[in-house]
């Protein structure tokens, strides 16, 4: 386990008071799991119960994990989920002990009593720049408050950028969970900065650029983008929207900006113009999708865009579906994401199979083996050859295109590993089997 930085320890002398309730926004990548992790071994005990809210079930894991390094490992902490009945979630909650539970469950357990709110300790929420009033986690606090006046609660977040954009986002956050000092530490804060500056990292900068099939694809989401972005802009005139641009396309909360400049008329547009909103939400994710996922997921993820954009919630056409759909630009980005799958020749004409009713057949079964024997078999025929899968359909030949960073990645990971060996090498003292191999001094006569 990695030791505390001056500056993570300063965090947690102003927030570790029990008798407080702190909001703590950190810069990202500055150890916020650690300083979480720090805080939760303090309350370590039968007699507490404290609570982690709002926590992703990696996060969970990752926070579990470098608790037990920890030494917090007799329980330690505790995943209560949908799997967790309710009178087992009753026994472990009178035992005392960290948990984390899911903002569902907590909520039903304490409308149902199940949680006996007024002795617990304290609650941890992350996440807190999601907390708005339509959020489970300000509704965990309302009823947290109503039995519990003296337990803590200490909300943390990392994602300092969605704080910055709408209407008094940081006073919406603390009014919802009921907080009354936030800690602010981006990376210029003076003891963040005396902590960073004693050991400077060396930063080799990486670039690898995109096929040019993904080429294509973002470039053609680009351009449905800035037709969305105009048409959206078309449709609403009386609002202020020529600050919005495509470069602000690439940010993740370029959507919700563009929603919460229309917050106001909400009720009054229609159909078309939210439809064009939750465009530029999918769209941009589509950004983000194409540098993430293989070739595989991205090609099944646009044919449920198109699944969805044919047919209703009620089985029914559509009315309004998303204009970008049927620009040309979203013709190149669904043709070219199936190439990179796979390509069909239109000139070979499929052979459909034999088909081989195999229920209670015991000559279907022997005919299927013999089939898959001949198929793996054919190598013996000629050894040049390569033969197709039995169950590839005629003339499809796939592609499979992969992700050019995992080259790229392979790459540095060989160069580290080398020069790991090197390292080695030259710090290897001589071994006895080396000293034995000199000659052995003669004696004097």
């Amino acid at each position: 386990m990695s030791t505390l930085l001056p500056f993570h320890k300063a965090i947690l002398e102003r927030i570790h008071d029990p008798a407080t309730s702190d909001l703590l926004v950190l810069a990202r990548g500055l150890g916020l799991r650690r300083i979480i992790c720090t805080l939760m071994k303090i309350y370590d005990s039968p007699h507490n119960l404290v609570l982690l809210v709002n926590a992703t079930p990696e996060e969970e894991s990752e926070i579990g994990e470098e608790l037990g390094l920890m030494g917090c490992r007799k329980p330690g902490l505790r995943g209560l989920g949908y799997e967790t009945g309710s009178k087992d979630r009753q026994d472990l909650y009178k035992k005392g002990g960290l948990f984390s539970v899911t903002s569902r469950i907590l909520v039903v357990d304490m409308l149902q009593s199940d949680i006996p709110i007024h002795l617990i300790t304290g609650i941890i929420v992350m996440h807190a720049e999601k907390a708005t009033p339509l959020v489970l986690e300000a509704f965990i606090v309302r009823l947290y408050r109503e039995k519990n006046k003296t337990g803590f609660l200490k909300a943390f977040t990392d994602q300092p950028e969605h704080i910055t954009s709408g209407l008094s986002p940081l006073k919406s956050i603390m009014k919802e969970l009921q907080l009354r000092k936030v800690h602010i530490y981006p990376r210029f804060q003076e003891d963040v900065k005396k902590s960073l500056e004693r050991r400077r990292a060396d930063v080799v900068e990486l670039s690898q650029p995109l096929t040019e099939s993904m080429a294509d694809i973002h470039h053609a989401l680009i351009r449905c983008m800035s037709t969305t972005l105009s048409e959206l802009k078309r449709s609403n005139t009386t609002l202020d929207l020529d600050d919005f641009n495509v470069d602000n396309a690439y940010f993740r909360s370029f959507d919700l900006v563009v929603r919460r400049q229309l917050d106001s008329v909400w009720h009054k547009v229609g159909p078309r113009t939210k439809q064009l909103v939750n465009d530029l939400g999918t769209l941009r994710r589509l950004l983000y999708y194409l540098l993430t996922y293989d070739p595989l997921h991205f090609h099944a993820y646009l044919e449920t865009l198109i699944a969805s954009n044919t047919t209703s919630a009620t089985g029914g056409p559509k009315q309004h579906q998303s204009p970008w759909l049927l620009t040309d630009a979203a013709h190149i980005i669904f043709q070219v994401a199936k190439r990179r799958c796979y390509t069909v020749d239109s000139t070979t004409k499929a052979q459909l199979p034999a088909v081989i009713d195999l229920a209670d057949d015991e000559a279907g079964w022997d005919a299927l083996d013999e089939i898959e024997n001949t198929t793996s078999g054919g190598n013996a025929k000629g050894k040049g050859k390569e033969e197709r899968p039995f169950w590839l359909p005629a003339g499809m030949d796939p592609i499979l295109e992969e992700l050019p960073k995992w080259n790229l990645l392979a790459d540095i990971l060989q160069e580290a590993e080398e020069e790991l060996l090197r390292q080695e090498s030259i710090r290897k003292p001589i071994t006895s089997g080396m000293a034995a191999a000199l000659p052995a001094e003669q004696p004097f006569d």
